[in-house]
């Protein structure tokens, strides 16, 4: 059976499912609704904070502005030892210099080395004739420290040696002579073992030749044909060892004038250079000590006197050996003959700040490594009797009256003034002794700025 009516369409077919659809779109507006007031009410929290950070109050403002309170700088009250001090700069030089001139072999009194003496007569007395000298061998160099016995060089083909004796090499030494140089000559080879006191002290007899002649084997050179020693070949030194302080010359070139300064073992000095205005502080007898920056040596010593203000630095005394010295143009005045016995004082360089000469006399021989040296000297002006109160220099306040006091911080912050006596200074602390008994004590904190 077919049924009339009006066909089907689409709208007919959907009416079944219409209304879940239309609940679906519904929910949706509402959850974006809501989403979009969530959001807003974020926004205007976000917007409080951001106000309530940058909007204050007045009072919130001037506390924000103010000036951060005051801070107060201390330091703590130290028991010690306080040494005062007056600081400035040294010389260390040789006291005494011995400063060696070659001289040219008396004619007719010399030796060879490995060979046979040269023949001719033996001169009494040295040749005060100088020629040309040549250097043919070098045995010491600066710094060596030289001994009884020991060869300096060789020149011309002859040993110069060093022998210990206060009598200079004035003339040559032969037999049959006699005198103090020859007592010298005695005593210095006795003391190497080659004399045996077979002559009268003071004459050159025939034990005292055997003895120069072993002398001179063991030196590897053929003994003179004199039988004894010509002034060319030995340096007589009151002080030995010493320490060869320069040489001036090389092998095979003539050697310098003076070809070797020598200074005696022990016998550097020390000068300090005092400003006048610290003179009034320093007196003899003080403690000394003794800084060299460059090689980092550190001695002991002893003011021993302070001379007037000057601006010449001084070198000690230099003691001219050789006929040389006198065609050198050195000031010596040695006896008639001498071959530069005398000593002359050196005067030094000359500055532009003037300055009171200190006499340091070390407490032990300064090390040869410390001449020529410019060092540090400080002398120990004073010193405390046992440990002492002491603050810093900052910590000290002096009012126009004079009178001198510290701030103590206690607790709580309390400060409290001090009245005290300053006393010795060093290395920024100061001695200070509370004028009340028990005001101050070690571990309490003073105000050295606020």
């Amino acid at each position: 059976m077919t049924q009339l009516g009006p066909p089907a369409t689409d709208s007919d077919r959907g009416d079944s499912g219409g209304r879940p659809a239309v609940r679906g779109s519904r929910l949706t507006r509402r959850r974006r609704v809501l989403l979009g007031v969530g959001i807003a009410a974020a926004l205007l929290a976000i917007g409080g904070l951001i106000d309530a950070s940058f909007v204050k109050s007045p009072q919130q403002l001037a506390a924000d502005t103010a000036p951060p309170p005051p801070t107060v700088t201390t330091a703590t009250v130290v028991s010690q030892v306080l040494t005062s001090s007056v600081q400035m700069r040294g010389v260390v030089y040789p006291s005494t210099q011995y400063d060696v001139y070659a001289n040219a072999p008396s004619s007719g009194s010399s030796s060879s080395a490995g060979g046979s003496a040269s023949g001719g007569s033996s001169s009494a007395t040295w040749s005060s004739t100088t020629g040309a000298v040549y250097i043919s061998k070098l045995r010491v160099a600066a710094g060596h420290t030289i001994t009884n016995g020991e060869q300096l060089a060789e020149l011309d083909g002859e040993p110069l040696f060093a022998l210990t004796g206060t009598v200079p090499a004035w003339r040559d030494l032969t037999p049959g002579e006699s005198g103090p140089d020859v007592t010298e000559l005695q005593q210095a080879l006795a003391s190497l073992g080659y004399y045996d006191d077979g002559d009268t002290p003071g004459y050159f007899g025939s034990a005292t030749e055997y003895a120069v002649s072993l002398y001179y084997e063991h030196l590897g050179y053929t003994p003179p044909s004199s039988g004894g020693v010509p002034a060319a070949d030995v340096v007589f030194l009151p002080s030995l060892p010493a320490t060869v302080v320069a040489v001036n010359g090389t092998t095979g070139e003539q050697p310098g004038q003076p070809f070797l300064e020598l200074a005696p073992r022990g016998s550097l000095a020390l000068t300090g250079e005092l400003p006048p205005a610290y003179a009034g502080q320093v007196k003899p007898g003080l403690k000394v000590t003794i800084y060299d920056e460059v090689t980092g040596l550190r001695a002991t010593g002893t003011v021993t006197g302070l001379g007037t203000a000057t601006t010449t630095v001084p070198t000690g005394t230099v003691v001219d050996i050789g006929s040389s010295a006198g065609s050198a143009g050195s000031s010596s005045s040695g006896s008639s003959g001498s071959s530069g016995s005398g000593s002359s004082a050196s005067s030094g360089s000359s500055g532009g700040t003037p300055f009171v000469p200190l006499t340091v006399t070390p407490s032990h021989p300064l090390a040869s490594a410390l001449n020529g040296e410019n060092v540090l000297v400080t002398v120990q002006t004073g010193q405390t009797e046992g440990p002492v109160l002491t603050v810093p220099v900052a910590a000290i306040v002096t009012t126009a009256s004079g009178t001198s006091h510290v701030t103590v911080l206690g607790a709580h912050g309390k400060q409290t003034d001090v009245a005290v006596t300053p006393g010795i200074a060093e290395n920024g602390f100061v001695q200070v002794t509370p004028l009340k008994p028990g005001a101050l004590a070690a571990g309490d904190h003073v105000v050295v700025s606020g």
